[in-house]
C-alpha cells in the first residue's frame, strides 16, 4: 500500500497507511458519512413518493415539513469550517457601519483578524440588499463574533423555513403528492440546511424572494415583481427570471392590445425597478462596482463541460465543439421551455421555464459550481418534482457536497484536474443514473419505445426488402 502514494489521485494518499483510519481517511469518513445518510434517506423517500399510488394524506406532508425544520435547528450551533463566507458578509457589513463602501474598498487584514478568518482582503461580491442586511446584522451584534454568527444563521434559517412553506403552499395548488415530493426534494437534502443554517451562505436570501415571486406570479399584482427585484438585489443571478415573468404576463393578457399590455407591464414593474435602483445606488459609484463579481469569473470547477475535459485528458484529444455543445445545451433547453410557456402560459410551464433558465445560469453561464449554488435551481425544481429534469437536478444536488471534498482537502499541491475537473464525471453521471432510476414503469416503457424508434427516425436502420 505504500506504493499508493505514488499515484497522482489525491485520495490515494488517504489509503497509504494501509487502511482508511489515517488522518486523511478519517477526514473523508467524518465528512462523507454524515452527509451520505440523509442523502440516502431523501432519495429513498423521493422514490417512494414518486411510485406511491393513491392520495397522500395532508398529515404526511406536514410531517415531511417538520423534519427539515428540525434538521435546520440542529445545524444552528455548528461552526463553519469548510468555507468562511459568513465572515466575508460580517466584514463588509462592518465596513458600511464605518462609512466605507465595500464594493470599492476591501476590508483590512487587521480587521479580519478579529474573526476566525484567514482569507485575503476582498471587495464585496454580493448584491446591495445583502449589503444592507449585513450592515444591520453587524449593527445589532456590535461586532461580537458569536452573536454575529448566530444572527446571520437565524436570518437565513428563517428564510429557509419560509422557502419550505412556499414550496408546500404552491405544491398544494396541484395536489398533496406534489407538495410532499417537493418538500423532500428541497428540504431533505443536506445541501439545504447544512449550507444555510450550518455555514450561513446567503443564497437562501435570494431563493426565498424568488419563491415569493413565483407564488405571486399567477395573481399578476405588483408584489411579484417586487419580490423578484429583492431576490436580484441579494444575488444578481435571479434577474434572468424577468424573462419568465415578462413572457407569462404578456401571454396571459394576449387578448388585449399590445400597447395596453406593454403599459400594464411597465406600471406593474415600476415599484420593483424603483426598489432595485434605490438599493443599488446606495453603493454604486462607477462600473468598478462589479469588479468583485468579475474577479470570480476565472474560477473553474464542477461544471458539466468538465466531463468533456475529463475525456480530453484521458484520450489526449481536444473536443472544443463538444464543450460548446454542452454549454449551449442548457441555454437551448431554457429557450425551449420559454417557447412552451409562450404557447401555453400556465403556472406549471412557468415553473419549468424558471427552473430551466436558472439551470442555464448555474450549469452554463457560471464558470464554477459550489454545492450551495444548487439551492438556486433546486427550489424551482421542487415545484415540479415529477418532471425528469427536476429529478436530474435533485441528483446533482444530492451528490454535489461529496464532489467538492477533494478540492477542500487538496486545494494546494495537487494537479487541479484531480481536485476540480475529474469529480465532475461521477457527479453528473450519478445524477443521470438517479434520474433514470426515478422513472416509473410507464416512463421507462416510453423511453424504450423512443430509443427503439430512433434509428428509423434518423434513417440509420435499412428498410427491409422481401
Amino acid at each position: 500500500m505504500a506504493a499508493a502514494a505514488d499515484f497522482p489521485v489525491p485520495l490515494a494518499y488517504a489509503l497509504a497507511g494501509g487502511n482508511v483510519f489515517t488522518h486523511d481517511g478519517l477526514y473523508f469518513l467524518s465528512y462523507c458519512l454524515p452527509i451520505a445518510l440523509p442523502v440516502f434517506l431523501a432519495a429513498w423517500l423521493f422514490r417512494r413518493l414518486s411510485d406511491f399510488n393513491g392520495p397522500i394524506p395532508k398529515a404526511v406532508t406536514d410531517r415531511l415539513f417538520i423534519w427539515p425544520v428540525v434538521f435546520t435547528t440542529a445545524c444552528l450551533p455548528s461552526f463553519p469550517v469548510m468555507t468562511q463566507d459568513i465572515w466575508f458578509s460580517a466584514l463588509w457589513g462592518e465596513e458600511i457601519l464605518q462609512g466605507l463602501n465595500p464594493y470599492y474598498v476591501p476590508f483590512t487584514p487587521e480587521r479580519a483578524a478579529a474573526f476566525p478568518f484567514d482569507e485575503v482582503p476582498a471587495m464585496m461580491t454580493y448584491g446591495p440588499l445583502w449589503a444592507v442586511i449585513s450592515a444591520g446584522v453587524m449593527a445589532v451584534s456590535g461586532g461580537n463574533v458569536w452573536l454575529t454568527g448566530l444572527l446571520f444563521k437565524l436570518f437565513l434559517a428563517v428564510a429557509w423555513i419560509g422557502g419550505l412553506t412556499i414550496i408546500r403552499r404552491i405544491g398544494r395548488t396541484h395536489d398533496e403528492a406534489t407538495a410532499a415530493a417537493g418538500l423532500v426534494a428541497f428540504g431533505w437534502l443536506p445541501v439545504g440546511h447544512i449550507y444555510t443554517a450550518g455555514e450561513a451562505h446567503n443564497d437562501m436570501a435570494m431563493v426565498v424572494f424568488m419563491l415569493l415571486w413565483l407564488m405571486r406570479l399567477p395573481s399578476g399584482d405588483r408584489a411579484g415583481p417586487l419580490a423578484l427585484a429583492a431576490s436580484a438585489a441579494c444575488k444578481y443571478t435571479s434577474a434572468v427570471l424577468v424573462s419568465v415573468d415578462l413572457l407569462y404576463r404578456f401571454r396571459k393578457s394576449r387578448h388585449e392590445a399590445p400597447r395596453s399590455r406593454l403599459v400594464a407591464y411597465i406600471l406593474r414593474g415600476i415599484p420593483a425597478a424603483a426598489f432595485f435602483l434605490a438599493v443599488l445606488f446606495l453603493f454604486f459609484r462607477s462600473p468598478s462596482f462589479f469588479d468583485g463579481v468579475r474577479g470570480m469569473s476565472g474560477w473553474q470547477w464542477l461544471q458539466p463541460v468538465d466531463v468533456v475535459r475529463v475525456a480530453e485528458r484521458l484520450l489526449g484529444m481536444e473536443f472544443a465543439p463538444l464543450r460548446w455543445l454542452v454549454r449551449s445545451a442548457f441555454a437551448g433547453f431554457a429557450l425551449w421551455t420559454l417557447f412552451m410557456l409562450y404557447r401555453r402560459p400556465t403556472a406549471e410551464n412557468a415553473w419549468k421555464a424558471a427552473t430551466a433558465v436558472m439551470a442555464a445560469v448555474v450549469f452554463s453561464v457560471a464558470t464554477h459550481l459550489w454545492p450551495w449554488f444548487m439551492l438556486w435551481v433546486l427550489a424551482l425544481a421542487a415545484l415540479v418534482p415529477s418532471w425528469w429534469f427536476s429529478r436530474w437536478i435533485f441528483g446533482v444536488a444530492a451528490l454535489a457536497p461529496f464532489s467538492i471534498a477533494l478540492f477542500w482537502r487538496y486545494e494546494k499541491g495537487f494537479d487541479p484536474f484531480y481536485t476540480k475537473t475529474l469529480p465532475a464525471l461521477p457527479l453528473y453521471l450519478g445524477a443521470t443514473l438517479f434520474m433514470v432510476w426515478m422513472l416509473d414503469r410507464k416512463e421507462r416503457a416510453a423511453v424504450a419505445a423512443w430509443a427503439a424508434s430512433l434509428p428509423g427516425r434518423l434513417r440509420i436502420a435499412r428498410p427491409h426488402r422481401s
